[in-house]
């Protein structure tokens, strides 16, 4: 393994050997070298090819060898350290130059600058199956205009990772085009330039997965939409964890059919609470309530909090609204114990076991961490329904306070997990997000 200098500026025997003998393009610098390979590109590097060239970023890097390409201080140490990483460089594409990435490659520091005007050019992150590419502290910029010109992800099987890595769009009819699995952390200011109108699309007949942890989507605002409704044939999950949103942003739209696209907000919002929490399904959404709440119930350890579950008319039996685990430490084996969540709703009586009821995940096995489950839904599709549990509880508001409640011996200490799902169709629950064991 190998390093390697690249410059745009440099005159001398273009190599790669040093400063002077540096590499004037990251396409040339990577041809005929070796997987693992290290390239330095200077703090101004500015590398720009004849109007309307692609530029196609062919590392050699291998799943166990990625190549390293950092941007460094062009007058600091020889060879670069850590102290003298930049992130000024830049590659650019003009008119209808798009800019493609293929291979196992790491940037750092990279600012990459795709089209001119009205031509709809794409930035193409991993174009084939079972590739990955990882951005540190760079920059992924859609400069032309054209309503066509996306950031693809265009290949199943491949992985993308962003850390501190921005993207810039010129056109709110751009986005994000998913087709691989693609990781989003720890970036400030994350979009720049137009906001897109849908920052999230996927493909029409490939799946993916996005997750953003600790990003700042705040500049999509008020007629922006995050991730857009996927179609029938594909599926994708998205999972926003400890992100900043505008108030007025529409976190997705809604899902097109079963499995097609799921969506989870965890503590992600425009303001500074830690409870915040948004689950959107075919068959309903879920959000977080602090109004609608049980005294004595579910809190931050300031603000008492609920889960709010409005459901679609898409919404049975068979194919019910699942709440997120509610999870609580059982230390009791060999004897029964009762899991007990509170509810509400406005239903005039308590509602049935085939409405609403709760699934308890628990160690069963003395000898096995396979999970037992119990619940307090109706048996099966030929059982009569009964109604839940009436409860004396108090609530914020609604009318009608219920309980769901099983019975189950553990074999093991261990966490329980109890699932709320919800199945009477276009009604609303509020649901205390807190188990008891007794």
């Amino acid at each position: 393994m190998a390093s390697y200098y690249v410059w745009s500026g440099a005159t001398g025997s273009a190599n790669g050997t040093s400063w002077a003998n540096a590499y004037t393009t990251l396409t040339a610098a990577f041809t005929g070298h070796a997987a693992g390979d290290t390239y330095y590109v200077a703090h101004d590097h500015a590398e720009t090819p004849a109007a309307g060239t692609n530029i196609a970023l062919a590392s050699l890097g291998t799943v166990t060898a990625p190549t390293k390409i950092v941007c460094v201080n062009r007058a600091g140490s020889v060879p670069p350290v850590s102290a003298d990483r930049r992130a000024t460089a830049t590659v650019t594409t003009t008119t209808f130059g798009g800019i493609t990435f293929t291979g196992f490659s790491h940037y750092d520091g990279i600012i990459f600058n795709c089209g001119t005007a009205v031509n709809a050019v794409t930035i193409v992150l991993a174009n084939a199956a079972g590739v990955s590419l990882r951005f540190d502290n760079c920059s992924l910029r859609l400069v032309n205009t054209a309503a066509g010109a996306k950031i693809q992800m265009l290949a199943s099987g491949t992985y993308v990772e962003l850390n501190n890595t921005t993207m810039s769009f010129g056109n709110t009819n751009q986005c994000v085009q998913i087709s691989a699995v693609m990781k989003w952390r720890n970036t400030p200011s994350a979009l720049l330039g137009t906001i897109p109108t849908q920052l999230f699309q996927v493909l029409s007949t490939d799946g993916g997965e996005v997750e953003c942890i600790g990003v700042d989507f705040s500049a999509a605002g008020s007629g922006k939409t995050l991730c857009n409704a996927v179609g029938t044939s594909n599926a994708v999950k998205f999972n926003f964890v400890d992100c900043k949103l505008d108030a007025a942003v529409t976190k997705s739209a809604v899902p097109l059919a079963h499995g097609a696209s799921e969506v989870d907000f965890i503590r992600s919002g425009s303001a500074g609470v830690n409870y915040t929490i948004f689950r959107h399904r075919l068959t309903g959404t879920l959000d977080h309530e602090t109004t609608i709440v049980r005294t004595g119930g579910a809190s931050d350890g300031t603000t008492a909090i609920a889960w709010k579950v409005i459901t679609t008319a898409n919404c049975n039996y068979s194919l019910s609204f699942e709440c997120p685990p509610i999870a609580i430490w059982n230390d009791t084996v060999g004897s029964a114990v009762t899991a007990t969540v509170e509810g509400i709703w406005g239903g005039g009586a308590v509602p049935n076991d085939d409405d609403i009821w709760i699934d308890v995940e628990y160690l069963g096995d003395a000898s096995s961490p396979q999970g037992s489950f119990v619940n307090d839904g109706k048996a099966d599709l030929l059982t009569a329904a009964a109604g839940q549990a009436s409860s004396s509880a108090t609530w914020g508001g609604s009318t009608t306070a219920f309980k769901l409640a099983v019975t189950f011996t553990a074999q093991q200490k261990g966490w329980v997990y109890a699932r709320v799902k919800c199945a009477k169709a276009s009604s609303t629950f509020y649901i205390d997000p807190m188990v008891t064991l007794s």
